[in-house]
């Protein structure tokens, strides 16, 4: 039979075993489609069309359905993809988070949670429990490693899924609770700017360093104030900028000609750019390939030099091309010594 299946899938691409077989549907049909890759398996008794898989509130429905559980709601990476919100490219699993007591075995392609809802934490999206945004948002803080949370928690912000109020009020609900403490440093670490991971990884090492942190999207205007460019982040008082190249972004042609035109134009201006890629904040490479960051023991009062050739120094921050015969902080990338 050439796509017998049709008549029994539902608007969101899905085909429920007990339906076809309620239907009398022949067994051997399913079995056939599968091994030949026509059809394959979303959930546990839960299939799709191979040419028409299944939207994100589809592959949710497939896991509440999947999970046995009446009153299960579809959550953390499972929610986030309805919503759209920024996570990790799909896993393996799905995710749902039922009462304690109906709290089931994990399975494979379907994890369980058991974490109380409270009131305003689920809404119904097309027929399938949901949990909200924030409450989204603050599961995968406790749940998710720290890069990916903070970068979901700056995404949602910038966009306007929602506010930081509705964050304050779901952390404040969940006061000493599993994963509470976890997610709000998390949260507070966020500043709803970022435009990319990228920028969310560098701040966080910044930050980590307890280097001073830049000023994220600063637009720099010309002597009659006209605008020259944005920087991912600068420090106006060094005339100093920090761009963060992503391949996605940054790699095509066009681009790469845009980031030079403007890098000139910024350096023109009294600017010094220095660039960053993915590689650079998010692996531990050899020390003599990637950017110092960090921080010497201050020297007392006393002792404390005024700045010398090569180095510039503003608000406690200290810019040097050789951090080793320094004190003080540094922000400096190997092969592009740079001063004032």
């Amino acid at each position: 039979m050439e796509q017998w299946w049709k008549p029994y899938t539902a608007p969101d691409g899905l085909i429920l075993r007990e339906q076809v077989l309620t239907e009398g549907v022949d067994p051997d049909h399913l079995v056939v489609a599968l091994r030949t890759g026509r059809m394959y398996r979303v959930q546990r008794g839960v299939y799709c069309a191979r040419a028409h898989p299944p939207t994100a509130l589809g592959r949710a429905r497939a896991a509440v359905l999947s999970s046995g559980v009446l009153d299960a709601v579809a959550s953390h990476q499972t929610a986030a993809r309805v919503h759209d919100l920024a996570v990790p490219d799909r896993p393996a699993a799905e995710h749902v988070t039922v009462r304690r007591e109906q709290r089931r075995i994990r399975r494979r392609d379907l994890h369980f949670h058991s974490r109380a809802l409270a009131l305003g934490d689920v809404e119904l999206v097309g027929g399938v429990q949901l949990t909200s945004v924030a409450r989204t948002v603050f599961d995968l803080c406790a749940t998710l490693p720290r890069r990916e949370a903070v970068w979901c928690v700056d995404d949602a912000l910038r966009r306007g899924l929602l506010t930081r109020a509705q964050l304050r009020a779901t952390v404040e609900v969940r006061r000493g609770g599993p994963g509470e403490a976890r997610a709000a440093e998390r949260i507070g670490q966020a500043d709803g700017l970022a435009e990319s991971i990228l920028e969310t990884a560098s701040r966080l090492a910044l930050a980590d360093a307890q280097v001073p942190l830049p000023v994220a999207q600063l637009e720099v205007h010309d002597a009659d104030g006209r605008l020259i460019g944005r920087l991912d982040g600068g420090y106006p008082q060094l005339r100093l900028g920090l761009e963060l190249d992503g391949r996605s972004v940054h790699s095509a042609p066009e681009a790469i000609l845009r980031d030079r035109f403007r890098q000139n134009a910024l350096e023109a201006a009294g600017w010094r750019v220095l660039r960053f890629t993915w590689w650079t904040w998010c692996t531990t490479p050899s020390a003599s390939s990637t950017p110092s960051v960090g921080r010497w023991p201050a020297p007392a009062p006393e002792h404390r030099a005024a700045a010398r050739p090569g180095e510039t120094r503003v608000s406690g921050l200290v810019v040097v091309a050789d951090p080793a015969a320094r004190s003080g902080w540094y922000l400096q990338t190997p092969h592009l010594p740079w001063g004032p």
